[in-house]
């Protein structure tokens, strides 16, 4: 049949598929002012070209200034928050055009109810921080931090604990309550016995009360050590369960890192194809200059992205989710969405400042050539040759050369 399709046909049609070159992902900007095109770069006077660059240092300079935090006494001046009838009776458009900022208006509110101030917002997060720490070591059975804290903060709080320790401990668990008081005794039955031994035949009496003790307490003659009330597991298996936990935390960072790396090689591509695809709109770079213009531009953005405490703090917290989620796509996808939102955000001034010193650094080039070159007097002398043996003298035969004369310096001779 004349429409059927052979397996070679399919063959070459999954062949191809296969090895056709994926287009790189390109961000839309936003114009980012006349140098965007690229036609006013040539055209514009020196002093326009001074002036643009000027604008392009303190537009990055600005970027620069947004990153870093406000002052205490700044933020201590919003003390009497706008109402939203009021910004919006002035500005009526601001919260549809910017919908971040209306998010952050009440968002703003809510901090503030909870926390005042930037101080009480960092009280709180080092107090979570210890009891973090704190609730860590207890879940290990390691209650020494707490009495330690308490012990300096307060020695009659301090006292008071240790008051209460047992009795606190009867109200909530009997068996442990009694559990401690054996290990006591157990201890108090062992002193007794060595201290006996030690006296010789006069520690007799002690050797023996220690007995009546151990009878009287235990029910029994026969003396068992103290003991631990949690469950303790044989070596061999405290070994295998550590080596297992270590696995898993070696699997667990060997996919967060492949996640990563896989997350941050494809943020890259698109950022480099976003570049790249306005770095020289209209071809008036050379291949070298464009690279050059695209890495420094690529490694601008890097840099401003990183100075950003508040976008780094997020990336944390959807670093978190992802780790909760054991990396889901769905979960990755908002990583690579918030870095790329926030590239895009800064990607029109790192662009624009880039192809402005590239531009700018041709243009001195130029002029540099054109000032080793010397200025023209006037047109060609007529009748003179303009091939490059000409005009070396007025030597029209052999003989005219004077005696001694090389051939270089008949070539050199004006």
């Amino acid at each position: 049949m004349a429409d059927e399709i052979t397996d070679t046909d399919a063959g070459e049609e999954t062949f191809e598929l296969l090895n056709a070159e994926e287009e790189p992902e390109v961000l839309e900007l936003p114009k980012v002012g006349k140098t965007d095109t690229g036609e006013k770069d040539e055209e514009s006077t020196p002093k326009d070209k001074e002036r643009e660059d000027e604008e392009e240092t303190d537009e990055i300079k600005e970027l620069e200034e947004e990153l870093k935090p406000p002052s205490e006494e700044d933020l201590l001046e919003l003390t009497t928050p706008v109402r939203r009838k009021e910004i919006l009776a002035k500005y009526p458009k601001l919260f549809k055009d910017f919908p971040y900022l209306e998010k952050a208006y009440y968002r703003e509110q809510q901090f503030t109810e909870i926390l005042p101030t930037i101080q009480d917002a960092r009280i709180a997060a080092e107090k979570s921080r210890i009891l973090d720490q704190t609730e860590q070591q207890v879940m290990n059975g390691d209650i020494s931090v707490i009495l330690n804290a308490a012990r300096q903060e307060d020695p009659e709080a301090f006292y008071k604990i240790a008051d209460n320790y047992l009795p606190a401990l009867k109200q909530v668990d009997q068996q442990a309550y009694y559990h401690v008081l054996g290990n006591v005794i157990k201890d108090t039955i062992i002193t007794m016995v060595r201290e006996g031994r030690a006296l010789g035949e006069q520690g007799a009496p002690l050797q023996a009360a220690a007995n009546v003790l151990n009878q009287f307490v235990f029910g029994s003659q026969q003396f068992r050590p103290p003991s631990l009330l949690s469950r303790q597991q044989p070596p061999d298996e405290q070994y295998r369960e550590q080596q297992i936990q270590q696995e898993q935390q070696q699997r667990v960072y060997t996919q967060f890192e492949s996640v990563k790396d896989d997350l941050q090689g494809k943020a890259d591509n698109v950022l480099k194809a976003t570049i790249d695809g306005h770095i020289d709109p209209n071809g008036t770079m050379s291949d070298y200059v464009k690279r050059h213009a695209t890495t420094e531009a690529f490694n601008n953005l890097e840099d401003l992205i990183s100075k950003d405490a508040r976008f780094r703090s997020l990336l944390d917290k959807l670093w978190e989710k992802a780790f909760e989620s054991n990396f889901e796509k769905s979960a990755t996808d908002k990583i690579k969405s918030a870095y790329l939102s926030k590239a895009k955000t800064l990607l029109p001034s790192v662009i624009k400042k880039a192809r402005t010193d590239a531009l700018k650094g041709r243009r001195s080039d130029t002029n540099e050539v054109e000032e080793e070159r010397p200025a023209k007097t006037g047109p060609i002398t007529p009748g003179r040759s303009t091939s490059p043996s000409s005009g070396k003298g007025n030597f029209k035969t052999a003989k005219d050369i004077p005696r001694g004369m090389s051939t270089l310096d008949v070539l050199m001779k004006d």
